[in-house]
């Protein structure tokens, strides 16, 4: 086993196209599974990211925000630079205890792609792109495409997360995230939600809902569908909008809890977000 801590991008993605190690960041996923996968550490050779500089970097812009991959959750919840994404806040500061927010990074809650990651939710509902590097150039993929299902992703070999991109129309937005857990924010979501609602008191321009823990992958409906939210959000439309994410749900059956308890908390969350939304004033 090799362990390679490169101190640059550059350095960090010769080293990916020299030896195809496996990347670690905070390892807060990758390590506890790792007696369950086909590779084993002693076999393996690692490639710790985490003092690459590069990927510590925040940058805001007029097109959006920029996160570095390796940023941790406990910096996005500490941080007041990101006081313009509060769902991501949010979300990051029930990422397991503490000892967990300080390692876990923003890229590696991506890559692990849990249906019931908690940073990934906002990320979803923010339209955010995941911006890669690697032997063959940069590119984006939004998000919603990079996950494709459980513990899969569209990151190709020698290729690594550099940041997440969300564009300035989420930015400042009022938006908050919920999550319905066990163990109160110690435990994986049983279903969690991620609203943003752009308006006047009841009278919405546009709103987008993530739902995580309760499909696949963390889902949003479709532009068409999404245009349902705008206008006056009356508690009539909000019961037709919490069956509607109802029905586009597909959750499972776990030792936490059953598809059909995952189905209905789906209608309630929905249903809170907008309200705790609403109560604050938009």
């Amino acid at each position: 086993m090799a362990w390679h801590q490169p101190r640059s991008l550059d350095e960090a993605l010769e080293q990916l196209r020299e030896r195809s190690p496996r990347i670690v960041c905070g390892g807060t996923d990758l390590f506890v599974n790792a007696q369950h996968k086909s590779y084993e550490s002693e076999q393996t050779d690692w490639l710790d990211i985490r003092r690459v500089p590069e990927l510590h970097l925040t940058r805001r812009t007029e097109a959006g925000l920029e996160i570095g991959a390796a940023v941790t959750a406990a910096e996005i919840w500490g941080s007041d630079e990101f006081r313009v994404v509060p769902a991501l806040q949010q979300a990051a500061r029930i990422v397991g205890g503490w000892q967990i927010q300080n390692r876990a990074s923003l890229g590696g809650n991506v890559a692990n792609a849990s249906p019931a990651a908690d940073m990934v939710v906002p990320l979803v509902a923010y339209r955010a792109e995941v911006r890669l590097a690697g032997a063959d150039g940069t590119r984006s993929v939004p998000i919603a495409d990079f996950i494709s299902g459980p513990k899969a992703t569209q990151l190709r070999e020698r290729e690594l997360i550099a940041s997440l991109f969300i564009p300035a129309r989420m930015l400042e937005v009022p938006q908050v995230f919920l999550r319905h857990d066990q163990r109160a924010a110690t435990d994986i979501s049983i279903v969690s939600v991620a609203l943003l609602l752009q308006g006047n008191g009841s009278e919405i321009e546009w709103g987008i809902a993530a739902v995580g823990a309760a499909a696949p992958k963390p889902f949003v409906l479709s532009a068409e569908e999404e245009q349902r939210w705008s206008g006056e959000l009356t508690a009539a439309k909000l019961d037709e909008l919490s069956d509607l994410y109802t029905r586009r749900s597909s959750p499972i059956t776990d030792v936490r809890a059953s598809a059909d308890y995952r189905r209905a908390l789906v209608g309630t969350y929905i249903k809170r977000a907008a309200n705790a939304l609403l109560a604050n004033g938009l």
